[in-house]
Protein backbone atom coordinates (compact mmCIF):
# COMPACT_ATOMS: atom_id res chain seq x y z
CA UNK A 1 0.00 0.00 0.00
CA UNK A 2 3.19 2.38 0.83
CA UNK A 3 4.38 1.93 -2.85
CA UNK A 4 0.81 2.66 -4.18
CA UNK A 5 0.58 6.00 -2.34
CA UNK A 6 4.16 6.67 -3.42
CA UNK A 7 3.54 6.14 -6.86
CA UNK A 8 -0.05 8.27 -6.76
CA UNK A 9 1.62 10.95 -5.04
CA UNK A 10 4.46 11.26 -7.62
CA UNK A 11 2.20 10.99 -10.57
CA UNK A 12 -0.35 13.58 -8.69
CA UNK A 13 2.13 16.07 -8.29
CA UNK A 14 3.11 15.50 -11.97
CA UNK A 15 -0.42 16.37 -12.97
CA UNK A 16 -0.73 19.25 -10.72
CA UNK A 17 2.48 20.98 -11.91
CA UNK A 18 1.36 20.47 -15.73
CA UNK A 19 -1.94 21.97 -14.56
CA UNK A 20 -0.57 24.69 -13.17
CA UNK A 21 1.14 25.39 -16.39
CA UNK A 22 -1.77 24.68 -18.68
CA UNK A 23 0.36 22.08 -20.45
CA UNK A 24 -1.88 19.75 -22.84
CA UNK A 25 -3.05 16.55 -20.99
CA UNK A 26 -1.63 17.37 -17.38
CA UNK A 27 -3.14 14.08 -15.94
CA UNK A 28 -1.11 11.55 -18.05
CA UNK A 29 1.18 13.43 -19.29
CA UNK A 30 2.37 15.13 -16.11
CA UNK A 31 2.29 11.87 -13.86
CA UNK A 32 4.19 10.28 -16.82
CA UNK A 33 7.11 12.28 -16.64
CA UNK A 34 7.42 12.62 -12.90
CA UNK A 35 7.07 9.04 -12.63
CA UNK A 36 9.53 8.25 -15.42
CA UNK A 37 11.93 10.40 -13.68
CA UNK A 38 11.86 8.48 -9.96
CA UNK A 39 12.04 5.27 -12.63
CA UNK A 40 15.08 6.73 -14.49
CA UNK A 41 16.59 7.61 -11.01
CA UNK A 42 16.05 4.17 -10.04
CA UNK A 43 13.94 4.32 -7.36
CA UNK A 44 10.79 2.83 -8.55
CA UNK A 45 9.28 0.70 -6.40
CA UNK A 46 8.55 -3.16 -6.96
CA UNK A 47 3.93 -2.92 -7.37
CA UNK A 48 1.95 -4.95 -9.25
CA UNK A 49 0.27 -2.57 -11.63
CA UNK A 50 -2.66 -4.68 -13.11
CA UNK A 51 -5.32 -3.34 -11.10
CA UNK A 52 -4.37 0.36 -12.58
CA UNK A 53 -4.44 -1.02 -15.76
CA UNK A 54 -7.80 -2.90 -15.19
CA UNK A 55 -9.62 0.42 -13.91
CA UNK A 56 -8.13 3.05 -16.71
CA UNK A 57 -9.13 0.60 -18.69
CA UNK A 58 -12.83 0.63 -17.56
CA UNK A 59 -13.31 3.99 -16.55
CA UNK A 60 -11.68 5.32 -19.82
CA UNK A 61 -13.39 3.06 -22.30
CA UNK A 62 -16.96 3.99 -20.01
CA UNK A 63 -16.26 7.62 -20.92
CA UNK A 64 -15.84 6.84 -24.91
CA UNK A 65 -19.20 5.33 -24.60
CA UNK A 66 -20.73 7.52 -22.60
CA UNK A 67 -20.73 9.93 -25.90
CA UNK A 68 -22.60 7.66 -27.78
CA UNK A 69 -26.12 8.88 -27.06
CA UNK A 70 -29.80 9.07 -29.01
CA UNK A 71 -29.00 13.17 -29.62
CA UNK A 72 -25.41 12.49 -31.36
CA UNK A 73 -27.03 9.24 -33.22
CA UNK A 74 -29.46 11.64 -34.79
CA UNK A 75 -27.17 14.51 -35.80
CA UNK A 76 -25.05 11.52 -37.04
CA UNK A 77 -27.44 10.36 -39.58
CA UNK A 78 -27.31 13.68 -40.90
CA UNK A 79 -23.50 14.03 -41.08
CA UNK A 80 -22.83 10.37 -42.81
CA UNK A 81 -20.29 11.61 -45.19
CA UNK A 82 -17.77 14.19 -42.87
CA UNK A 83 -17.58 11.23 -40.53
CA UNK A 84 -17.09 8.46 -43.08
CA UNK A 85 -14.03 10.76 -44.97
CA UNK A 86 -12.34 11.70 -41.68
CA UNK A 87 -12.90 7.88 -39.91
CA UNK A 88 -11.55 6.31 -43.47
CA UNK A 89 -8.53 9.02 -43.91
CA UNK A 90 -7.25 8.35 -40.73
CA UNK A 91 -7.40 4.63 -40.66
CA UNK A 92 -5.87 5.32 -43.81
CA UNK A 93 -3.12 7.69 -42.90
CA UNK A 94 -2.41 4.93 -39.38
CA UNK A 95 -1.91 2.30 -41.62
CA UNK A 96 0.53 4.27 -44.22
CA UNK A 97 1.84 5.77 -41.49
CA UNK A 98 2.67 2.42 -39.56
CA UNK A 99 4.34 0.87 -42.81
CA UNK A 100 6.56 3.93 -43.31
CA UNK A 101 8.02 4.17 -39.82
CA UNK A 102 8.25 0.10 -39.76
CA UNK A 103 10.53 0.48 -43.35
CA UNK A 104 12.37 3.55 -41.86
CA UNK A 105 13.18 2.26 -38.45
CA UNK A 106 14.04 -0.73 -36.24
CA UNK A 107 11.25 -0.90 -33.88
CA UNK A 108 9.06 -4.11 -34.35
CA UNK A 109 5.90 -3.55 -36.59
CA UNK A 110 2.88 -3.67 -34.02
CA UNK A 111 5.36 -0.47 -32.56
CA UNK A 112 5.63 0.86 -35.36
CA UNK A 113 1.72 0.85 -36.12
CA UNK A 114 0.41 1.18 -33.00
CA UNK A 115 2.92 4.54 -32.68
CA UNK A 116 1.91 5.92 -35.99
CA UNK A 117 -2.16 5.05 -34.98
CA UNK A 118 -4.02 8.42 -34.47
CA UNK A 119 -5.60 7.22 -31.74
CA UNK A 120 -5.58 8.79 -28.16
CA UNK A 121 -2.18 8.17 -26.17
CA UNK A 122 -4.29 6.04 -23.39
CA UNK A 123 -6.11 4.06 -25.64
CA UNK A 124 -2.74 3.21 -27.80
CA UNK A 125 -0.82 2.49 -24.47
CA UNK A 126 -3.71 0.09 -23.80
CA UNK A 127 -3.62 -1.39 -26.61
CA UNK A 128 0.19 -1.62 -26.78
CA UNK A 129 0.25 -3.55 -23.16
CA UNK A 130 -2.83 -6.00 -24.27
CA UNK A 131 -0.57 -7.20 -27.97
CA UNK A 132 2.91 -6.86 -26.38
CA UNK A 133 4.02 -4.40 -28.06
CA UNK A 134 6.93 -1.73 -26.78
CA UNK A 135 4.70 0.41 -24.41
CA UNK A 136 7.11 3.34 -23.90
CA UNK A 137 7.94 3.57 -27.62
CA UNK A 138 4.01 3.80 -28.23
CA UNK A 139 3.88 6.50 -25.57
CA UNK A 140 6.28 8.39 -26.90
CA UNK A 141 5.27 8.45 -30.31
CA UNK A 142 1.57 9.33 -29.79
CA UNK A 143 2.87 12.08 -27.21
CA UNK A 144 4.82 13.66 -30.23
CA UNK A 145 2.68 13.88 -32.51
CA UNK A 146 -0.71 14.70 -30.23
CA UNK A 147 2.32 17.84 -29.21
CA UNK A 148 2.46 18.62 -32.47
CA UNK A 149 -1.17 18.61 -33.46
CA UNK A 150 -1.89 20.90 -29.90
CA UNK A 151 0.76 23.21 -31.36
CA UNK A 152 0.32 23.00 -35.59
CA UNK A 153 -3.37 23.44 -35.22
CA UNK A 154 -4.20 26.11 -33.89
CA UNK A 155 -1.50 28.28 -35.45
CA UNK A 156 -3.01 27.27 -38.60
CA UNK A 157 -6.83 28.16 -37.73
CA UNK A 158 -5.35 31.46 -37.21
CA UNK A 159 -3.61 31.94 -40.41
CA UNK A 160 -6.40 31.09 -42.65
CA UNK A 161 -8.50 33.60 -40.32
CA UNK A 162 -5.95 36.19 -41.08
CA UNK A 163 -5.96 35.52 -44.61
CA UNK A 164 -9.85 34.84 -45.68
CA UNK A 165 -10.90 37.40 -42.92
CA UNK A 166 -13.58 37.99 -40.91
CA UNK A 167 -16.16 37.43 -43.08
CA UNK A 168 -15.19 33.62 -44.15
CA UNK A 169 -17.30 31.97 -41.00
CA UNK A 170 -20.63 33.72 -42.25
CA UNK A 171 -19.78 33.24 -46.04
CA UNK A 172 -18.99 29.45 -45.66
CA UNK A 173 -21.83 28.78 -42.39
CA UNK A 174 -24.27 28.31 -45.32
CA UNK A 175 -23.88 24.78 -47.58
CA UNK A 176 -22.36 24.55 -50.78
CA UNK A 177 -24.42 22.56 -53.43
CA UNK A 178 -22.35 19.13 -52.28
CA UNK A 179 -22.98 20.36 -48.22
CA UNK A 180 -24.25 17.66 -46.38
CA UNK A 181 -24.43 19.89 -43.15
CA UNK A 182 -27.31 19.71 -41.26
CA UNK A 183 -29.39 22.38 -39.59
CA UNK A 184 -29.99 22.56 -36.14
CA UNK A 185 -31.12 24.93 -33.46
CA UNK A 186 -29.00 26.47 -30.83
CA UNK A 187 -31.01 24.31 -28.40
CA UNK A 188 -30.81 21.28 -30.45
CA UNK A 189 -26.45 21.78 -30.31
CA UNK A 190 -26.86 22.41 -26.90
CA UNK A 191 -29.03 19.29 -26.34
CA UNK A 192 -26.00 17.36 -27.81
CA UNK A 193 -23.20 18.85 -26.46
CA UNK A 194 -24.44 18.86 -22.78
CA UNK A 195 -24.95 16.23 -20.25
CA UNK A 196 -28.83 16.07 -20.45
CA UNK A 197 -29.24 14.11 -17.14
CA UNK A 198 -28.41 14.82 -13.79
CA UNK A 199 -25.80 13.34 -11.52
CA UNK A 200 -27.32 10.82 -9.26
CA UNK A 201 -26.26 7.82 -6.93
CA UNK A 202 -28.73 5.62 -8.56
CA UNK A 203 -27.21 6.77 -11.92
CA UNK A 204 -23.64 6.38 -11.10
CA UNK A 205 -24.53 3.23 -9.15
CA UNK A 206 -25.76 1.67 -12.73
CA UNK A 207 -23.23 3.11 -15.03
CA UNK A 208 -20.42 1.50 -12.49
CA UNK A 209 -22.18 -2.18 -12.78
CA UNK A 210 -22.77 -1.60 -16.40
CA UNK A 211 -19.32 -1.13 -16.99
CA UNK A 212 -18.05 -3.82 -14.63
CA UNK A 213 -19.90 -5.98 -16.70
CA UNK A 214 -18.79 -5.26 -20.00
CA UNK A 215 -15.43 -4.93 -18.92
CA UNK A 216 -15.51 -8.56 -17.32
CA UNK A 217 -17.55 -10.16 -20.71
CA UNK A 218 -14.71 -8.21 -22.62
CA UNK A 219 -12.02 -9.65 -20.86
CA UNK A 220 -13.78 -13.50 -20.64
CA UNK A 221 -14.34 -13.15 -24.94
CA UNK A 222 -11.24 -11.66 -25.27
CA UNK A 223 -11.67 -8.72 -27.15
CA UNK A 224 -8.83 -6.41 -28.19
CA UNK A 225 -8.29 -4.58 -25.07
CA UNK A 226 -10.98 -6.44 -23.89
CA UNK A 227 -11.89 -4.48 -20.70
CA UNK A 228 -11.74 -1.39 -22.19
CA UNK A 229 -13.83 -2.24 -25.35
CA UNK A 230 -16.36 -4.09 -23.33
CA UNK A 231 -17.21 -1.52 -20.87
CA UNK A 232 -17.08 0.78 -24.00
CA UNK A 233 -19.43 -1.41 -25.90
CA UNK A 234 -21.67 -1.63 -22.61
CA UNK A 235 -22.46 1.48 -21.71
CA UNK A 236 -23.29 2.71 -25.58
CA UNK A 237 -25.35 -0.23 -25.56
CA UNK A 238 -27.00 1.08 -22.30
CA UNK A 239 -27.42 4.50 -22.82
CA UNK A 240 -29.09 4.32 -26.30
CA UNK A 241 -30.97 1.18 -24.83
CA UNK A 242 -32.49 2.83 -21.19
CA UNK A 243 -31.30 6.18 -21.74
CA UNK A 244 -28.30 8.49 -21.27
CA UNK A 245 -26.42 7.66 -18.20
CA UNK A 246 -25.19 11.01 -16.07
CA UNK A 247 -22.07 12.41 -16.67
CA UNK A 248 -18.95 11.08 -15.33
CA UNK A 249 -17.13 12.59 -12.54
CA UNK A 250 -13.59 14.48 -13.63
CA UNK A 251 -11.86 12.87 -10.68
CA UNK A 252 -12.76 9.19 -11.78
CA UNK A 253 -11.76 9.83 -15.29
CA UNK A 254 -8.03 11.81 -13.99
CA UNK A 255 -7.69 9.20 -11.65
CA UNK A 256 -7.50 7.26 -14.01
CA UNK A 257 -5.52 9.14 -16.73
CA UNK A 258 -2.54 9.33 -13.30
CA UNK A 259 -2.89 5.78 -13.36
CA UNK A 260 -2.20 5.23 -16.97
CA UNK A 261 0.90 7.66 -16.72
CA UNK A 262 2.29 6.34 -14.16
CA UNK A 263 2.04 2.34 -16.03
CA UNK A 264 3.68 4.39 -18.77
CA UNK A 265 6.40 5.58 -16.85
CA UNK A 266 6.82 2.13 -15.08
CA UNK A 267 8.25 1.09 -19.02
CA UNK A 268 10.63 4.32 -19.41
CA UNK A 269 14.39 3.44 -19.16
CA UNK A 270 17.50 4.55 -20.46
CA UNK A 271 17.62 1.97 -23.08
CA UNK A 272 13.95 3.44 -24.23
CA UNK A 273 14.88 7.15 -24.73
CA UNK A 274 18.67 6.14 -26.58
CA UNK A 275 16.39 4.58 -29.02
CA UNK A 276 13.83 7.12 -29.29
CA UNK A 277 16.86 9.61 -29.66
CA UNK A 278 17.90 7.68 -32.68
CA UNK A 279 14.39 7.84 -34.58
CA UNK A 280 14.17 11.52 -34.44
CA UNK A 281 14.84 11.44 -38.67
CA UNK A 282 11.68 9.64 -39.27
CA UNK A 283 9.46 10.67 -36.30
CA UNK A 284 9.62 14.01 -37.11
CA UNK A 285 9.41 13.30 -41.32
CA UNK A 286 6.23 11.09 -40.48
CA UNK A 287 4.76 13.48 -38.08
CA UNK A 288 5.03 16.54 -40.43
CA UNK A 289 3.56 14.68 -43.59
CA UNK A 290 0.64 13.51 -41.46
CA UNK A 291 -0.05 17.36 -40.03
CA UNK A 292 -0.07 18.08 -43.64
CA UNK A 293 -2.23 15.12 -44.74
CA UNK A 294 -4.78 15.73 -41.70
CA UNK A 295 -4.98 19.42 -43.52
CA UNK A 296 -5.28 18.46 -46.95
CA UNK A 297 -8.36 16.63 -45.31
CA UNK A 298 -9.71 19.57 -43.80
CA UNK A 299 -9.72 21.42 -47.65
CA UNK A 300 -11.43 18.73 -48.91
CA UNK A 301 -14.41 18.98 -45.86
CA UNK A 302 -14.48 22.40 -46.43
CA UNK A 303 -15.13 22.02 -50.36
CA UNK A 304 -17.61 19.41 -49.43
CA UNK A 305 -19.61 20.96 -46.86
CA UNK A 306 -18.92 24.90 -46.86
CA UNK A 307 -17.88 24.70 -43.04
CA UNK A 308 -15.80 27.47 -42.06
CA UNK A 309 -11.54 25.98 -42.07
CA UNK A 310 -11.34 26.17 -38.38
CA UNK A 311 -14.57 23.29 -37.80
CA UNK A 312 -12.63 21.85 -40.63
CA UNK A 313 -9.13 21.58 -39.34
CA UNK A 314 -10.30 20.66 -35.35
CA UNK A 315 -12.57 17.66 -37.05
CA UNK A 316 -9.41 16.49 -39.03
CA UNK A 317 -6.62 16.96 -36.50
CA UNK A 318 -4.74 14.51 -35.12
CA UNK A 319 -4.91 15.69 -31.52
CA UNK A 320 -6.97 14.40 -29.24
CA UNK A 321 -10.61 14.38 -28.44
CA UNK A 322 -11.04 16.22 -25.63
CA UNK A 323 -8.40 18.92 -26.17
CA UNK A 324 -10.17 19.63 -29.77
CA UNK A 325 -13.01 20.10 -28.26
CA UNK A 326 -12.03 22.63 -25.93
CA UNK A 327 -9.90 24.26 -28.66
CA UNK A 328 -12.70 24.65 -30.85
CA UNK A 329 -14.13 27.18 -28.82
CA UNK A 330 -10.88 28.89 -28.52
CA UNK A 331 -10.75 28.70 -32.35
CA UNK A 332 -14.21 30.31 -33.28
CA UNK A 333 -15.11 26.76 -35.18
CA UNK A 334 -18.28 25.04 -34.34
CA UNK A 335 -17.65 22.98 -30.94
CA UNK A 336 -20.66 20.50 -31.97
CA UNK A 337 -19.42 19.09 -35.44
CA UNK A 338 -15.84 19.13 -34.43
CA UNK A 339 -17.02 16.95 -31.13
CA UNK A 340 -18.99 14.02 -33.37
CA UNK A 341 -16.29 13.94 -36.02
CA UNK A 342 -13.48 13.46 -33.07
CA UNK A 343 -15.66 10.97 -31.33
CA UNK A 344 -16.32 9.04 -34.36
CA UNK A 345 -12.74 9.21 -35.78
CA UNK A 346 -12.04 7.36 -31.77
CA UNK A 347 -14.44 5.17 -31.99
CA UNK A 348 -13.38 3.59 -35.22
CA UNK A 349 -9.84 3.84 -34.40
CA UNK A 350 -10.57 1.75 -31.06
CA UNK A 351 -12.83 -0.42 -33.34
CA UNK A 352 -11.53 -1.60 -36.47
CA UNK A 353 -8.21 -1.45 -36.09
CA UNK A 354 -7.70 -3.35 -32.99
CA UNK A 355 -9.39 -6.64 -34.89
CA UNK A 356 -6.95 -5.66 -37.55
CA UNK A 357 -3.93 -5.92 -35.62
CA UNK A 358 -5.40 -8.65 -33.97
CA UNK A 359 -5.50 -10.23 -37.08
CA UNK A 360 -2.19 -9.02 -39.00
CA UNK A 361 -0.34 -9.89 -35.69
CA UNK A 362 -2.11 -13.27 -34.80
CA UNK A 363 -2.37 -11.48 -31.02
Amino acid sequence: MTAFLLLFSVGTAGYLVFKKFALPVPAILGSLFFVSVLNLAGFFPEVQLQWISRYSNIVIGSYVGLRVNKQSLTLLRELPVPALIVSLSMLFLSLAGGSVLYMMSDLSMKTAFLGSTTGGIAEMALLSMSMGADVASVTLLQVFRMLSAILVTPLVCRKWTRWFGAGERSSCSSPSSLSVEPQFSDEEEAAALEPSVAPSAKGYALLAVVSLIGGILGYIFRLPVGILTGAMFAVAAASLLRGEFPPMPNILRTVAQIGIGIIIGSNITISTLHQFGELWLPVVALTAVLLVCSVLLAVLLHRMTGWDYPTCLLSSSLGGLSQMSIISEEMGADPLKVSILQTIRLLSILIVLPFLFSFLFGA
